[in-house]
């Protein structure tokens, strides 16, 4: 009580919200818990607008977390982010819990699915559990779309059984947010590459949304008929995931990304190949254009290395490439394949990225031999430019079949020196179990959170 009578738990709810959006998040749960009033004042919507949603396997708590924050905020919040463990059908089922909740939030503005898989493993048997997708997973998205005032965002997660009706979304999406729609995520991965539904898409669709700025989508629907409907958008970035390629894909021509780029003179090109075996092979010959604008490019499990792709980086791409990603698990039967590519003729297609590509600020190989002094002429060209730098220890090799501690230290010495921080190898304990080995681990584990991130407005 104070001294004139007044009392702290009577400050008007105005006031009262008013002081807690000063404080963080930390001392807003501290305050609230001062007396009833005050804990109210804690669930104003204003300091809920941003949920992440959490079932994961190993933490019990958060599935206890996320149907509390469901069941309070569900109908309030304005972005939505739900992580959950794919494989795990309790986990499903809980994350199945929130869509049903947020469908009926017409104020949503993002809903963002992060699943730990492609695959989603549903409650029930077989039969019962397509019922089950279709009624807890595919409804509720199709609600949101159909009946949210302004959605901005959408990601399916990169969810195969999701974006299997990819053309209807496309159709709803064009009907009910086309000009609000700012991030849409298409693209998946593929449970298995070499075979996988494919349904038509009509290009003329991406032309209906205006405001679009992030679009991934697969590769098989990519063509000249596409980019020339996003030509009439203003995309800042295009992701593409290549997994499988059919043998009536068209592909795309020079002359449409000429045409694309005329009209979106500011967007980044993120190419991904995803256990690609047989796209990997024709990457430098047909799917790689000069005048794409490629700022990424990222090779996960493909299980060899196209010297010849790499060689068009530093001729093709001397401005625009910002990050190059190669990752395969170690000790496959292509471990050598990049040191084998190097000649006198034909110098080490990296080292030769690093001189041309002016912008280039991340390089992560892994599964791949590398040669210490190519690895550190790489370090010299780029210097403090170049801000990831990563290789697996057990990749480099040394002059002696065995180095020793001075010539290991050594190597971190000048590899540092060169980029201005300090610097390592990557230790066997910093690597995923899937690049130890390919049945350790699962490479979804691996990959999903990469190109998720890739989506982030």
């Amino acid at each position: 009580m104070a001294a004139d009578g007044s009392c702290w738990d009577n400050l008007p709810s105005v006031i009262l919200i008013e002081v807690f959006s000063y404080l963080p998040q930390e001392d807003k749960i501290r305050a609230s818990s001062t007396c009833k009033h005050w804990r109210y004042a804690l669930y104003h919507p204003n300091f809920w607008q941003t949920i992440h949603f959490k079932a994961k396997t190993k933490d019990q708590n958060s599935l206890s977390r996320t149907r509390y924050l469901t069941d309070c905020f569900a109908k309030k919040l304005r972005n939505a982010i739900v992580s959950f463990d794919s494989m795990d059908p309790l986990c499903v089922q809980e994350a199945t819990r929130v869509l049903q909740k947020i469908c009926d939030n017409d104020h949503l503005r993002r809903l963002m699915l992060m699943p730990s898989h492609c695959r989603f493993e549903c409650p029930g048997r077989i039969d019962e559990q397509k019922q089950f997708f279709k009624k807890h997973v595919l409804k509720p998205v199709r609600m949101l779309i159909e009946q949210c005032r302004r959605l901005e965002a959408l990601s399916l997660g990169c969810s195969e059984e999701l974006t299997v009706y990819v053309g209807a979304f496309l159709d709803l999406l064009a009907r009910h947010q086309a000009c609000s729609l700012r991030s849409l995520g298409l693209a998946s991965v593929k449970d298995d590459p070499d075979d996988y539904l494919l349904l038509d898409v009509d290009p003329a669709l991406f032309r209906s949304f205006q405001m679009l700025q992030v679009l991934s989508v697969d590769y098989d629907y990519v063509s000249d008929s596409m980019l020339a409907a996003l030509s009439e958008v203003r995309l800042v970035r295009f992701i593409i995931h290549v997994h499988g390629i059919e043998e009536t894909h068209p592909g795309t021509s020079d002359g449409g990304w000429t045409n694309f780029v005329h009209q979106n003179a500011n967007c980044e090109l993120r190419l991904t190949l995803i256990h690609s075996y047989e796209a990997v092979d024709i990457l430098h010959s047909d799917i790689l254009k000069p005048s794409m604008p490629l700022t990424h490019l990222k090779a996960f499990f493909c299980e060899q290395l196209n010297s010849g792709a790499l060689h068009r980086l530093s001729s093709w791409y001397t401005h625009s490439l910002r990050s190059l990603w190669w990752v395969d698990s170690l000790g496959s039967a292509a471990a050598y394949s990049l040191m084998q590519s190097s000649t006198e003729e034909q110098p080490d297609p990296l080292v030769m990225a690093a001189w041309r590509c002016s912008n280039l600020e991340e390089i992560i190989l892994l599964g791949y031999k590398y040669y210490v002094d190519n690895l550190v002429a790489i370090a010299r060209l780029r210097g403090h430019s170049l801000k990831t730098l990563h290789i697996a220890a057990q990749d480099i090799l040394y002059d002696g079949a065995e180095p020793g501690i001075d010539e290991e230290l050594s190597l971190q010495f000048e590899v540092g020196e060169a980029l201005g921080t300090m610097w390592a190898p990557l230790a066997n304990s910093q690597l995923h179990d899937v690049i130890h080995n390919p049945t350790a681990g699962d490479s979804d584990e691996f990959i999903l959170p990469v190109v998720l991130k890739d989506q982030d407005l």
